[in-house]
C-alpha cells in the first residue's frame, strides 16, 4: 500500500515537474532539496511531509494535486492542478511578459489553438497509458533522444 503510494507521489511531482520542464536539479534548488532527493522520490522513495509541501510549493502546486485520486475526500477544488501550476507560473511573470502572452492567445496563435482542438480532443480520449507512451514520443522527438 505505502509502495503504491510513494510511486503514485513520485510519478505525479515528475509529471508537474516535467510539465513545466523543469529539471531535477532546478527543484532540488527551488525547494531547498538536493537533486539526488528528487530523483528518489520520483522513483517512489518515501520522504517527509515538509520535503513534499516544499517541492509542491516549488512546483505551484498543493499536496492535493500529488496524492492519488480518490485518497482523500473532494473538497470541491476550483481548479485541477494544471490549472493552479499555470496560475503560478503566470503569477511570477511581469506584467510586459503577460501582456505578450495575452497578445499571443488573443491574435496570432489563436486560429492555430482553433485548429488543433480536433487533436487535444482526441489525445485527451487516449486512456493514460497510451498518453504516456506518445508523450514520451514527442519528448524525445523534440529533444533529439
Amino acid at each position: 500500500m505505502m509502495e503504491h503510494l510513494n510511486s503514485v507521489i513520485g510519478a505525479n511531482i515528475k509529471k508537474f515537474r516535467k510539465a513545466i520542464n523543469m529539471s531535477t536539479t532546478t527543484l532540488g534548488e527551488l525547494s531547498n532539496t538536493s537533486q539526488g532527493t528528487i530523483s528518489k522520490i520520483e522513483n517512489g522513495s518515501s520522504t517527509s511531509i515538509e520535503v513534499l509541501l516544499s517541492i509542491c510549493k516549488a512546483l505551484k502546486i498543493t499536496l492535493y494535486d500529488i496524492l492519488p485520486a480518490g485518497s482523500l475526500p473532494d473538497l470541491h477544488r476550483v481548479d485541477s492542478g494544471n490549472k493552479k501550476q499555470l496560475l503560478g507560473v503566470l503569477d511570477e511573470l511581469t506584467d510586459a511578459e503577460i501582456r505578450a502572452v495575452q497578445a499571443l492567445l488573443t491574435t496570432n496563435i489563436l486560429p492555430a489553438l482553433k485548429n488543433i482542438s480536433p487533436l487535444v480532443t482526441a489525445l485527451d480520449a487516449l486512456d493514460e497509458d497510451t498518453r504516456n507512451i506518445l508523450g514520451n514520443l514527442l519528448y524525445s522527438i523534440t529533444n533529439n533522444r
